[in-house]
């Protein structure tokens, strides 16, 4: 008679089998199969599971009714580190009462368990959330991470408020913030020097991706720790500029000035974009570190913004500099175009550049790989066009 077997495996080895198939099985197929296997899996699972919470309109009912249940409330919200609040669509207009209501229980005990380190925000309007949500949100005390996408505010006081209440915040997003009564009363110089004479300034990044009109401005700061209430104002002061009405994107990137360590400009083939990004004033920004351009539809040589954009960094010592651009199978007629790059490139603010990196993208091919002698042709034509960065070993090619 056969006698059963029984196996053994390492905690660590049976991690990267849970994580291997649920990474697999991405619409979460597997989440039941997993947490049938042993309670090990099943924690470990409803950890994967549910460590980030996503409420809308359609999710928040359901939500609701796992709080109610003595069984699902602890196996799931125990587990969340991560909440994401999303206001479009019917969210906050239909059954308003009830939605915010189930969603302000949901907040509170949420808050009670005290382990939420990263909040979302995304497309809400102050004026019709429930006080009692926003009340709950700022109880949320361990929150390192804020992310606020399309937010209106009716003053710029509730934006600084709300951000000045999280006293454990050391990561900031803000994209299309809007104050209808604007920050006139603020000092943009006094802001700028109050954070730059702080213990730490932090890494500041600002992108700003094009869409045939106007471009979309995000803000991203981070910290290696948490700071004071006053700096958390003061950081609310640049997010407040990113607002979609304004479109002030050179306000911005002046005002921020020697904040600013990372900038990142995203250029679809539409070329109505090109003159605002050709025009950009970056030399305020004398601490700009990383550069990176992206025109992925386009081939190098018709990304016309790229010399005029290079040519007005004057200031500042870049470490790092990326171009994106379309890859194509008659590059050299690209090599006039880079050698022009590369007398620019020539300039006192760009002697520090640790990394050059060209990215050849498919998006315009349709994700079809080139030919290995292709992409040789590619990268003799990019050296050959800027030796002297080719024999420092600092120029870096890759094909997506």
């Amino acid at each position: 008679m056969t006698q059963p077997v029984s196996i053994w495996l390492p905690p660590e080895l049976q991690d990267m089998i849970i994580e291997m198939t649920l990474d697999i099985n991405l619409n979460r197929s597997c989440l039941l199969s997993t947490s049938l296997v042993c309670s090990y899996w099943r924690q470990r699972t409803y950890e994967r599971a549910f460590s980030s919470l996503c409420f809308s309109y359609r999710s928040i009912p359901a939500f609701a009714s796992f709080l109610d249940n003595p069984f699902s409330r602890p196996a799931i919200f125990s587990r969340a580190r991560r909440i994401r609040i999303i206001g479009s669509g019917e969210t906050f207009r239909r059954n308003t009462g009830q939605v915010q209501s189930a969603l302000t229980r949901l907040l509170q005990h949420l808050a009670k368990i005290g382990k939420i380190s990263t909040l979302a925000l995304d497309n809400l309007r102050w004026t019709v959330i429930d006080p009692a949500i926003v009340s709950c949100l700022t109880k949320f005390k361990t929150v390192e991470s804020l992310s606020m996408h399309h937010i209106h505010f009716a003053e710029y006081s509730q934006f600084s408020d709300f951000v000045a209440n999280f006293p454990s915040l050391r990561a900031f997003e803000f994209q299309n913030i809007e104050c209808s009564g604007g920050n006139a009363r603020w000092d943009g110089c006094q802001v700028q020097r109050e954070l730059c004479t702080s213990d730490e300034t932090g890494q500041c990044a600002v992108t700003l991706d094009g869409n045939g009109q106007m471009l979309v401005k995000q803000l991203t700061w981070m910290y290696s720790r948490y700071i004071t209430q006053e700096l958390r104002r003061s950081v609310s002061f640049y997010g407040a500029q990113t607002s979609y009405i304004s479109n002030d994107v050179p306000g911005l990137l002046r005002s921020l000035g020697p904040l600013l360590t990372q900038l990142e400009i995203i250029s679809p083939e539409n070329p109505m974009d090109d003159p605002a990004i050709a025009f950009l004033d970056i030399s305020a920004n004398s601490l700009l570190q990383h550069l990176h351009l992206s025109s992925p539809n386009r081939v190098i040589s018709m990304v016309s913004w790229l010399p005029s954009l290079l040519g007005k960094i004057k200031n500042c010592k870049l470490r790092t500099l990326h171009v994106s651009f379309a890859q194509s199978r008659q590059f050299h007629l690209d090599r006039p175009f880079l050698k022009h790059l590369g007398r620019i490139l020539e300039g006192p603010s760009f002697q520090e550049l640790e990394l050059i990196e060209f990215t050849a993208s498919s998006t315009r091919s349709g994700g079809i790989e080139l030919e290995d002698a292709v992409k040789r042709t590619i990268m003799d034509c990019i050296r050959s066009s800027l030796p002297s960065w080719d024999r420092r070993g600092v120029l870096e090619l890759v094909f997506h």
